[in-house]
Formats: C-alpha cells, structure tokens, sequence
C-alpha cells in the first residue's frame, strides 16, 4: 500500500535495540523482576543495593537516580559487556536497571541474569513511568535532574535540581541542543550565554 519509494526506504530490525548480543543461548525472557516506584525506593534504602542506570551519557549527565552508577558507554551494544564487568564481584548484590522507558532494561536485565547475577530487577516503564506514580501517589523522589527524552524537548524535568554544565563555558546548565554543523550532528549541553 506504500508508494514503491517509500517501500525502499521501510526496513525491518531484528532487534528494537542494537545489542551486539551473538550468544544463542539467551534467553530474553528469563528477564528480571519488575519494580514500581514505590517498590523502587524500598529497595534503594538498602545501602548495599545497587542501582544501575542503562541509559547514555548524555542522558545520565543531566539527571539520574541518587547514588546510581552510569555505565560509562556511548552506545548499548557497549554497556551490556561494561556493566557485566564493572559488576562482576558483586553477582550475589540486589541489582535494580532502569532506562527512561524500559526496554533497554528489559534486555539488559535479562542479560545480568545469563551471566550470572542473581538478584536483577528493573523499573517498569523506566523514569517515564516512575515519574507519574511518584506524582499521582505522592511518593517520595529519589530522581534528580530531567529525563532526557528523545522528541523535540530533548528533556523532561523531573526536579528542579540542575547537575551538569555548559559544556563550552561551565556554567551551571542542562539544556540539550545538537550542533547545527551538517558534518557533525553533535548533541552537547549549552548555556544561553
């Protein structure tokens, strides 16, 4: 029903999240357990779990959970190794992921648990769905910053906590712009100044 070129340009994926994933022994369905906000911040008031953001640094640099962990890592193909790594004395820990709407932690749970991680969990619906049920159960926020989202407002604040700088002068900003260069498409943080 589309026009022929439009038939070129459609395309299917195997895979909604590119994951670089080659072991045919996984299995995406023994995933971790989900947790809403409330079960959430229970958790966190163990000092010993460990939350783990599975989101770009980009994303992690203008707002996360107190206390979380980035996974320093440019793509997500890059993170389920790294996290895997910077992880692996702690298998026995509770382990709790989040992303911003959770299907990168979907795989990524599921992943920890492949290699041996025992107790994973991850924040259905990621900080989107974590942010309403804090606001419609008046819960208290262990998010600080915005939630970079990927439309045209390249973020959502959350709280009003600012915790990055302008990447060109430093000055106290969280405003995501992409550099207008057609050669570079660089997507930073920049002041109005």
């Amino acid at each position: 029903h589309y026009p022929l070129r439009r038939q070129r340009q459609m395309c299917i994926r195997d895979r909604i999240v590119a994951d670089g994933i080659e072991d045919e022994s996984f299995n995406i369905q023994n995933k971790g357990k989900y947790v809403d906000a409330f079960e959430f911040n229970q958790l966190t008031e163990n000092p010993e779990t460990i939350v783990v953001d599975m989101r770009n640094h980009y994303e992690y640099e203008v707002g996360h959970f107190k206390g979380a962990i980035e996974i320093p890592s440019d793509t997500f193909r890059d993170q389920l190794p790294m996290a895997v790594s910077m992880l692996e004395e702690k298998k026995d820990a509770t382990i709790i992921m989040y992303c911003t709407g959770g299907i990168r932690c979907e795989k990524a749970s599921a992943w920890m648990l492949h290699n041996g991680f025992k107790n994973v969990f991850h924040l259905k619906g990621g900080i989107i769905n974590y942010a309403q049920q804090i606001k419609e159960n008046e819960i208290d926020n262990k998010f600080i910053g915005k939630n970079f989202v990927f439309d045209e407002r390249l973020g959502e604040r959350i709280t009003a906590d600012i915790i990055s700088n302008c990447h060109q002068c430093g000055k106290l900003c969280d405003t995501h712009v992409n550099c207008e260069n057609s050669g570079c498409h660089l997507l930073f943080i920049q002041c109005e100044d």
